[in-house]
Formats: C-alpha cells, structure tokens, sequence
C-alpha cells in the first residue's frame, strides 16, 4: 500500500489509523512500514491471510 495514496482518498494516514494492527504485524514479522509504504515481507507473503484477518 502506498501510504500517500491512502491518505490522498481517505485522509487520514494509515499508519495512524493502523497503528495497533500495525505494529503487531511488524512484531511479528509479517509487514515492513517504509517511508511512503507498507508492504509484506517474504514470510508475510506466506501468510498473508493471517496478515488481512487483522484489518477485518
């Protein structure tokens, strides 16, 4: 996800928005939050059913 694209259609940033979610999928391994986007990581993409149950 581009995060200026998010924010460009809905406003808010999604690292805000996301923080909690976020952050337990960086714990864990699953997300990379960079300068302008968040992306899976290799194990992420593995298990990115795990990764879009957090966002239901």
């Amino acid at each position: 996800m581009v995060i200026s694209d998010f924010k460009e259609k809905f406003v808010d940033n999604p690292v805000y928005v996301f923080r909690n979610e976020l952050d337990k999928l960086v714990r864990n391994d699953l997300i990379e939050v960079c300068e302008n986007c968040i992306r899976l990581t290799n194990k992420g993409l593995d298990l990115a059913n795990v990764v879009w149950e957090e966002f239901v």
